[in-house]
């Protein structure tokens, strides 16, 4: 009998397969984009739906990329809470940049030493996530990084590719 049926494969786990989900997220948001971009050639000039399509698209396509590569076991286990907050501000922010009314050049209001949409960039779209995502990491990564058996068990696949037999 061979190696492969005297080992028990491990059972797929239960839910989504968050992979495929986020891959379809990615797809679905990169059509978007496109269609914002391809908007500015209609007659008219670009519609007002455009910028707002194109923010949702650019929101979305980001935190689905982070979905797959966090996906483990067919899951983000308890990365859907940071990674739905990363969402939130991004999305908020990008909106926030749509909704505020342009700077006025003859009398600049300043938001921390920048005009008031490029605060909400740096500031809320940039630093806010950057903080967020490494603490969320650390809060999860004992339960989606590689445990001692994982390891000895990828070791054990190496060595039988290699034809040597495992210890």
């Amino acid at each position: 009998m061979s190696d492969e049926a005297q080992s028990p494969q491990p059972a797929k786990p239960a839910g989504p397969d968050m992979h495929r989900w986020a891959l379809g997220l990615i797809v679905a948001s990169a059509i978007a984009i496109g269609l914002a971009y391809a908007s500015a050639f209609l007659p008219g000039g670009t519609p007002g739906w455009a910028p707002w399509l194109f923010m949702i698209g650019t929101s979305v396509i980001m935190v689905a990329t982070m979905a797959v590569g966090a996906a483990r076991g067919g899951s983000i286990g308890r990365l859907w809470i940071p990674f739905s907050m990363v969402l939130v501000i991004v999305m908020g922010g990008f909106g926030l940049v749509l909704a505020l009314p342009p700077a006025d050049p003859g009398d600049p209001e300043l938001w921390l030493g920048l005009p008031p949409r490029a605060a909400v960039i740096m500031y809320g779209i940039g630093f806010l996530p950057f903080f967020l995502v490494p603490v969320a990491y650390a809060w999860t990564f004992d339960d989606l990084t590689l445990g001692e058996g994982d390891l000895e068990r990828v070791r054990d696949e190496a060595l039988r590719a290699r034809g040597e037999m495992p210890k």
